[in-house]
């Protein structure tokens, strides 16, 4: 998993709102810092950052890459509120692992969800590279 997460991984973080409603979220800017230890850049607007800062810090993610299928449940925490290379209000939450489950099938080879950047927004992957940068330097501790 954590070879995984170098960035452009795909996952989906699942939160719970503090009275209770679910929410997932589709992550791409996400970086291992540590054994047990996950970054992600999360809007201010999106509802798991919300929920996060709200002090709902339970979550759930699966992340999705070639030929692994892993469930990871922890504790997160917002590390820096304002990061420097988003190009809209991010956080930078970190995600302390408690459990981690292997959902890959024997037999079964799954491919991972892969996005490619248009003629017109290549200029994303120099953005995408800092954010991965910024994620990678947080202190994993």
């Amino acid at each position: 998993m954590h070879g995984a997460l170098a960035g452009g991984t795909a996952v989906v973080l699942a939160t719970v709102s503090p009275t209770g409603i679910p929410a997932t979220a589709l992550c791409t800017w996400v970086v291992a810092i540590g054994t047990r230890l996950i970054a992600i850049a999360l809007d201010h607007r999106s509802s798991a950052y919300v929920n996060i800062s709200a002090g709902s810090a339970h979550v759930a993610l699966e992340m999705l890459a070639d030929d692994l299928v892993i469930a990871a449940r922890g504790k997160a925490t917002v590390r820096r509120a304002a990061m420097e290379s988003t190009p809209f209000p991010c956080a930078a939450v970190v995600l302390e692992i408690d459990e981690i489950r292997d959902h890959s099938v024997k037999g079964i080879r799954f491919h991972a969800p892969t996005y490619v950047f248009d003629e017109d927004k290549r200029h994303r992957r120099d953005l995408e590279r800092a954010i991965f940068s910024e994620l990678a330097s947080l202190p994993s501790q």
